[in-house]
């Protein structure tokens, strides 16, 4: 396919052209095995489903919060417009509606949603409070508490999706496989999160002035317009959708159709009465306020006891990571020095090991519902026993009861670009749908018993790779497994001794499946070797190079004409006879004329023997190599066992245990897992870098340094919570799991931004004398913007669980990087308790230091600072 196509446009018109040949072959059929459309297809379903479910329930939350059906339908609203743009976007800069750009779009829509969010509910609460005052000023007041609520929100929102774009930097510095996968998804999500900015700021606003108001309809109009909503519900779903949503709801479609037309009565009854309620007249919101408010206050009394919990949490989510073991040995250490062991107190060694670390692995892998088989024949198999093999493992691998297709391959087409040689075999093994499957059975079983049926004698057992993936390995590395062991040698035979050295090894590490490892067999080839006799050659006028030409004629051929048909031309080659050549134990009996005229036999001329040589000749940096590949047991991750692996090669090599040929061998470690390595090179100085810049950008916001730190510390402890999620669930971390977490790093402060905001404005808005005034306004601050956090904490939370529980193709990897912003999200509840109190412990600090702030001016630090009767002091801006 050429580069820039779409996939699923191709296979269409390639299915085209087929049907139109088939006309013209006789009655013979042409049957495709291995079609990516299915795929393609499922994958697509897969998020766009969640992208609706997600869509949702956030309207769900919405309306749960509010209880304003017309307040949720701004963001029923405004969310596909976002969505919409994106895809305009997309459009514009040449994006591909993948799986990864899907998936962008689908891990954002908790954040887009946010924005909405904060706007919509500001300005609902300013208009419940006008409401309540009774309405003054009327309509143009209204307009102008709407333009007030939306404008005291906007720069928080606006930093707070900076932070969230400016932490998909470091995606966009990935190199090779990391950047082609992940790049669609940082443009989809960049491109969303801009977009949502846009709706938040100018759309939400304009609705809000249409939509949110309090009506008092009359009983009449209320039943008529229910009346209405339920017979176009009714009729749209017995007309148009009933057989969507019967399929849905598991009903007939006049019963669908009721059901859909008693909702719409509903909604239209209550829309057409409903309230713009204050937030103590809610009993969502009273609730949220219960639980808040008492721990808030508490928790600025007792800022130690507060912080002890993240705290907590924080060396969790650190021991979730390195290992427990690891992070507590320094105070192992200092318990040791003391004279104590904390190693014998009861239950403590077993609960250290509750996390002993994360594993890393390659890559997430797509399911792709199919296997590619690659085992290699030895070398001196030939063409004819090749094929027999072959089809013998179609047969075998057709008889697995999950098993749909096999297509078996075997050679390569004329081109450089394919050196396999004759001896590799690539099969494609389609699998039946997972509800076909015997129960019980996983893919990896599959996998297990392709490789115990197909693995005949003379054939070596083959890696799992999936065809997509397999390709990408094969390019990636030039090996056909995801790792191995490249040895670098100067002499062929060295290197076959030397890979069937460092194989015996592999297979006694517990950390290496043995009947995974595969070295190459470098000297497994037959040659017959034609030596020139040069006396004897010279008595008959023959030359070396007069011999060499008469031998490779009659083995390979030599083109002795052409024949023209038409306009086609086509050589005419001679060679010896094919009984002649089938038995190369004959070839000494060949008669030979020789340059004077003298007929003699070849055997005359050279000696023909028998000898050993390479199958095929590899080189990499211009040194030949050989390559051992193995699959790990599962012990440890991919690149924990390439790490052990080697260091114990070099140990063995070192102490002597492992013995090479004389000569320059040196070790090497290859495969896919090289990008991780690689990436994670990157990821390691581009990641501190967008903290500070989204550090720098909190301090632009705030314009004071310790206010940032004070929102900043949100991140730290929102990343605890994804490394305990990630570690809960047994992930292995990758590229997919750290852009989830840089992701995250762009949503932990959100909440702290807008609550720090308000804070400062409250603050500033009020006469400090004492640190109790400084308690009161914060804790009344927390209380005002605890319902917008707790709604697009609980959003985007939410708007995760579609993506987790999905099972469909493709969602193992939207899974990967939706699961550590699920756990840190799930922890990030604790922002609102942990910026006020570092909010209030900081300012409390520079009253009683006696320093001056932009709250209050200096005072010397006396009794009075903790809330005893003082003088006034002036509020200063």
């Amino acid at each position: 396919m050429r580069f820039g196509e779409n996939p699923r446009d191709v296979i269409d018109r390639v299915k085209t052209k087929i049907a139109s040949l088939e006309s013209e072959l006789d009655g013979i059929q042409i049957h495709g095995v291995y079609d990516r459309t299915e795929l393609i297809n499922e994958t697509v379903a897969t998020l766009s489903d969640a992208l609706v479910h997600e869509t949702l329930i956030t309207i769900a939350v919405m309306v749960l919060f509010l209880l304003h059906v017309r307040a949720s339908a701004v963001i029923a609203v405004t969310l596909p417009m976002a969505v919409l743009i994106a895809f305009i976007a997309m459009n514009t800069f040449g994006v591909d509606a993948n799986i990864m750009s899907l998936a962008g779009i689908a891990i954002a829509i908790g954040t887009m949603v946010d924005m909405g969010i904060i706007v919509l509910e500001n300005i609902y609460d300013q208009l419940s409070e006008w409401e309540r005052a009774g309405s003054p000023g009327g309509e143009e007041r209204r307009t102008q508490v709407i333009k007030e609520s939306a404008s005291e929100v906007v720069p928080a929102v606006i930093t707070a999706v900076s932070t969230t774009i400016v932490s998909f930097l470091p995606v966009f510095f990935l190199t090779g496989r990391d950047h082609r996968l992940f790049a669609p998804l940082a443009w989809t999500k960049t491109f969303a999160l801009a977009a949502s900015l846009i709706v938040a700021v100018t759309v939400v606003p304009t609705l809000c002035r249409v939509f949110l108001r309090s009506t008092r309809t009359p009983r009449v109009r209320r039943a008529v317009t229910a009346l209405g909503l339920a017979g176009i519900g009714g009729a749209l779903t017995f007309f148009v959708w009933g057989d969507t949503i019967s399929h849905v709801l598991g009903l007939s479609p006049a019963a669908a159709a009721a059901v859909v037309a008693g909702l719409g009565a509903m909604a239209g009854w209550w829309m057409t009465g409903e309230t713009i309620r204050p937030l103590e007249a809610n009993p969502v919101s009273r609730f949220v306020l219960w639980l808040y408010a008492g721990r808030l206050r508490l928790a600025l009394r007792r800022k130690a006891l507060m912080l002890s919990l993240p705290s907590i949490i924080l060396v969790l989510g650190l021991g979730a990571w390195f290992g427990l073991p690891t992070v507590l040995q320094p105070a192992e250490n200092l318990f040791s020095a003391l004279g104590a062991d904390l190693n014998e107190v009861p239950g403590y060694v077993r609960a250290k090991h509750v996390f002993t670390g994360l594993k890393s692995d390659d890559w997430i892998a797509l399911d792709e519902g199919s296997w590619f088989y690659m085992p290699s024949l030895y070398p001196a198999a030939s063409f004819s026993q090749a094929m027999e093999v072959l089809q013998t493992q179609d047969v075998r691998i057709k008889q697995i009861p999950e098993v749909a297709n096999v297509l078996g391959k075997i050679g390569r087409v004329e081109s450089a670009l394919d050196p396999a040689p004759a001896a590799m075999v690539e099969t494609y093994v389609m699998l039946k749908p997972r509800d076909q499957w015997r129960p019980g059975v996983s893919a990896r079983d599959i996998w297990d018993e392709i490789n115990a049926v197909a693995t005949l004698p003379g054939v070596t057992p083959a890696s799992p790779l999936q065809p997509i993936e397999g390709r990408v390995v094969m390019l990636q590395s030039g090996i056909k497994a995801s790792m191995a062991v490249r040895i670098y040698g100067d002499d062929l035979q060295g290197l076959g001794e030397a890979a069937k050295a460092v194989a015996d090894h592999l297979r006694g590490l517990h950390l290496v499946n043995p009947a995974t490892v595969n070295p190459d067999i470098v000297m497994g080839k037959p040659y017959y070797e034609f030596e020139v006799d040069r006396d004897e050659s010279a008595r008959y006028g023959m030359t070396t190079m007069m011999v060499n030409q008469i031998v490779a004629a009659g083995l390979g051929g030599v083109d002795v004409t052409t024949t023209v048909e038409g306009r086609e031309r086509y050589p005419i080659q001679i060679r010896y006879h094919r009984g002649v050549r089938e038995h190369p134990e004959d070839l000494q009996k060949v008669s030979v004329v020789t340059a004077m005229g003298d007929v003699v036999p070849l055997e005359r001329l050279a000696n023909v023997r028998t000898t050993w040589g390479p199958g095929a000749i590899n080189s990499e940096d211009a040194r030949l190599v050989a390559h051992v590949s193995f699959s790990p047991s599962g012990g440890a991750g991919d690149i924990e066992t390439v790490e052990a692996v080697i260091n114990s090669l070099r140990e063995a090599r070192e102490a002597g245990a492992l013995k090479f040929p004389d000569g320059n061998y040196e070790l090497q470690p290859v495969g896919s897992f090289q990008n991780q390595l690689e990436a994670n090179q990157r990821l390691m100085w581009i990641v501190p870098t967008v903290v500070l810049i989204n550090l720098l950008l909190h301090y632009l916001h705030f314009r004071n340094f310790p206010i940032s730190l004070v929102v900043f510390s949100g991140i730290p402890f929102a990343a605890a919570g994804g490394m305990i999620a990630v570690a809960l669930v047994g992930a292995e971390m990758n590229t997919a799991m750290w852009v989830g977490f840089i992701a995250l790093f762009g949503l932990a402060a959100d909440d702290g931004i807008v609550m720090a905001t308000y804070m400062r404005d409250t603050l500033m808005k009020r006469e400090i004398r004492s640190v109790e005034d400084i308690r009161t306004a914060i804790y009344e601050a927390g209380l005002k913007r605890i319902r917008p956090c707790v709604m697009t904490t609980i959003t985007t939370i939410v708007a995760l669980v579609p993506v987790l529980i999905s099972s469909g193709r493709g969602a193992d990897v939207a899974r990967a990087m939706a699961l550590p912003i699920f756990g840190g999200m799930l922890i990030e509840p604790f922002t609102t308790f942990i910026v006020p109190t570092l909010y209030c412990a900081y300012v409390e600090f520079k009253m009683r230091a006696g320093f001056s702030d932009e709250y209050f001016e200096s005072a010397p630090a006396s009794p009075t600072a903790t809330g005893a009767a003082a003088p006034r002091v002036a509020l200063t801006t």
